[in-house]
């Protein structure tokens, strides 16, 4: 029988808010196992792009970089925005965030999740007190009164003082702990589109607002880019059946003229859309981060730097609790000071986008018009709103 593996902190999830958390304990001199059932496929530089990218803000960036992971990032296909333009194709309303405005050098990156993955994996395996676990999956949790105990389905077993729940919407460890949430489909999916374009790398990304969802282009390195395409389900799942060429003349036809000429469609996905919060972000010696303890509507992106956000402050009150043990409620009760209110913030935001463009009565589209030209007019407003869209958050 395998002998019982030791730590004092397992986190359940190797994505890149998995991989962060167990980097920043790491980094507090912490032992951590790290449970993935697959590490990260590696993804050379002439590989096509990954489907799944994010926009990181300048916070997530500069976490990355304490973590020592952002300069390998960086120099792999990561692509610049300075401008983030918003605009509504029912009504004039019209608005462009610029990060000079506010004295930024950047509004954030547009970078490809795998690629994040890696570089954080890569990291971890230069930390002696990190422990990567792959090739099974968790199958048994056991809070006792000093620890907690977690069996794979191999048969491995672990006891630490605290487990983190980093493992997406359908957490493991958040239905094992008996964590309950609020959660609601959105009536629209979410296509991507992996393209190459006429134009080179662009400085911006954008999104319009239609009655019938969001259509968002994020750059990314090269002649490439990447669209999300918001619409009713059965529609998405009718463009996913597509050849590659009639999809790019669907998307030619749908998609705006700032856009210009996409010559190719590389690769494309489609995924539903849901709300989530869990109802608290702890347990009895078990912590939940990023899409485990909340997920968002993703029309501004910001999915996964509220992910990163929560590493941040979890990383912070272990510093400022020091030894004082990783299994105390004070630590959960403190992380989720920090972060519930914002993460609540940012999902009623969404929500309201959402609601707000998807009507079409007159009424609501003066309103839209009227709240941008509002926030154009007023220069301590759109700085205010800039810095939120390069992902300041509260008290930031």
């Amino acid at each position: 029988m395998p002998a019982v593996r030791q730590v004092d902190v397992i986190v359940v999830g190797g994505g890149m808010v998995g991989a962060a958390a167990a980097l920043a304990l790491a980094q507090e001199d912490l032992e951590v196992a790290l449970i993935e059932r697959e590490p990260p496929a590696p993804l050379g530089g002439d590989d096509p792009f990954d489907l799944r990218v994010s926009a990181l803000a300048p916070a997530s960036i500069a976490l990355l970089d304490r973590l020592g992971a952002w300069a390998t990032i960086r120099a792999e296909r990561a692509a610049l925005y300075r401008r983030m333009r918003v605009f509504d194709a029912a009504g004039p309303g019209d608005l462009t965030f610029d990060a000079a405005e506010v004295g930024r050098p950047y509004l954030g990156y547009i970078v490809e999740n795998r690629r994040v993955q890696l570089a954080l994996w890569s990291r971890l395996r230069e930390f002696d007190n990190v422990d990567c676990l792959t090739g099974s999956e968790p199958q048994r949790l056991e809070v006792r009164d000093r620890d907690v105990g977690l069996t794979l389905a191999d048969g491995r077993e672990l006891r630490a003082d605290l487990v983190i729940g980093a493992d997406g919407q359908r957490s493991w460890v958040r239905e094992t702990s008996g964590i309950g949430t609020t959660s609601r489909d959105y009536p629209v999916a979410a296509q991507i589109l992996s393209v190459e374009t006429a134009y080179p790398q662009q400085d911006i990304t954008w999104q319009r607002f239609t009655p019938d969802g969001p259509q968002a282009f994020l750059p990314l390195a090269g002649h490439r880019g990447s669209l999300v395409w918001y619409d009713a389900p059965e529609r998405v799942r009718a463009r996913h059946a597509l050849s590659p060429e009639a999809l790019r003349d669907a998307a030619m036809v749908a998609f705006p003229d700032e856009l210009g000429e996409i010559t190719r469609v590389a690769g494309q996905a489609w995924f539903p859309i849901r709300r989530l919060h869990a109802h608290r972000y702890w347990a009895d010696r078990v912590l939940l981060v990023g899409d485990a303890a909340h997920a968002i509507h993703p029309l501004a992106g910001q999915g996964a730097n509220l992910g990163f956000a929560d590493v941040e402050a979890l990383a912070a009150v272990v510093a400022s609790l020091g030894d004082r043990g990783m299994g105390d409620t004070r630590l959960a009760r403190a992380y989720e000071r920090r972060r519930r209110a914002d993460n609540q913030l940012v999902q009623s935001l969404m929500d309201g986008f959402d609601w707000g463009y998807r009507r079409r009565d007159p009424l609501t589209v003066a309103a839209r018009t009227a709240a941008t030209q509002l926030v154009a007019g007023v220069p301590p407003l759109r700085r205010w709103m800039t810095r939120m869209a390069g992902g300041q958050r509260l008290g930031g």
